[in-house]
């Protein structure tokens, strides 16, 4: 079957009853002892390894709850070749474990550099992830590249849109001398991008927080045919009671996501045993997709 992401993506979530995906973003310094006293701090690799090994201790617990992971690829790249080395192996773990994987990279550059990020990331030949965030705030010559890529493998973008970072209103939401906002510009893209397709949703996406419920309501209207990824909820304040707004009718169309708040609990700390971490790890999963559809329910989606 050939890859289409956002097919993939709609039938995983029915599969599993889940639209949340599991972020990456591996802090050394909150992973549990549990996992990081197995090895050395005199070995070279000993963080790389520590990441590595959380990571697949996250992937085990919540595969069968969530159809996606999401490594944001800053908490590797800090660590250097070793750290991306870490990285790779994550994706390649996540994917044998049947979980789609949102690179959280938020490239954005000039034409030619864009083309190498988009086939790097995108392109099987040099083992491709299901999807990449892209930031367009450079110009469409930016993320032209990795629209022609995501046509040619049916791999999945997230454009950065309306992002939910405080400072989002210093650019996005200017007033554009083309009429509307700045964002409304790339909102345009990314509808033209998703016109064509005449059922289910577009492989090119937004990424929409949830910190600003009002404009994901405006978005979800006026993209009706793009996927939003949505962070944003728990540690950035966004209100898990207004997720229904990404939605569409039939309660499809956004991938939710939540970092610190599944790989970190609050009911536990770095020295908690593996049994009270793997209980909040899980615990914590399926709270968030209970009320995703408790959500959705409450509004008739």
């Amino acid at each position: 079957m050939t890859f289409n992401f956002a097919k993939l993506y709609e039938q995983l979530s029915i599969e599993k009853q889940s639209r949340v995906s599991v972020g990456l973003d591996p802090n050394l310094e909150r992973i549990p002892k549990f996992i990081s006293e197995q090895y050395e701090v005199s070995d070279i690799d000993f963080s790389a390894n520590i990441v590595l090994a959380f990571n697949k201790f996250i992937i085990d617990l919540v595969s069968d709850y969530v159809p996606v992971v999401k490594p944001q690829l800053a908490y590797y790249e800090k660590l250097g070749w070793r750290g991306y080395r870490a990285y790779e192996e994550t994706v390649e773990y996540a994917k044998s474990k049947g979980l789609l994987v949102i690179a959280d990279a938020k490239r954005g550059d000039i034409d030619s550099t864009a083309k190498a990020y988009a086939e790097g990331f995108l392109n099987e030949r040099y083992g491709s992830v299901s999807a990449v965030t892209v930031n367009p705030y450079l110009g469409k010559d930016s993320v032209i590249p990795f629209f022609e890529q995501s046509h040619k493998s049916g791999t999945g973008l997230f454009v950065l849109l309306k992002t939910s970072n405080v400072g989002s209103q210093d650019i996005q939401d200017i007033p554009s001398s083309a009429g509307g906002l700045v964002r409304d510009i790339v909102r345009n893209w990314l509808f033209e991008e998703s016109a064509t397709v005449s059922e289910g949703y577009s492989n090119i996406g937004a990424v929409v927080g949830a910190t600003h419920p009002n404009e994901m309501t405006e978005l979800r209207t006026s993209l009706p045919k793009s996927l939003f990824l949505v962070p944003g909820i728990g540690a950035q304040g966004g209100d898990i009671r207004e997720i229904h707004r990404a939605f569409d009718a039939n309660g499809q169309g956004a991938v939710i996501n939540s970092s610190r708040g599944i790989l970190y609990p609050n009911s536990v700390t770095i020295s908690s045993t593996k049994e009270a971490y793997i209980e909040a790890v899980l615990n914590e999963t399926i709270k968030l997709n209970v009320q995703i559809n408790e959500s959705l329910i409450a509004n008739g989606k």
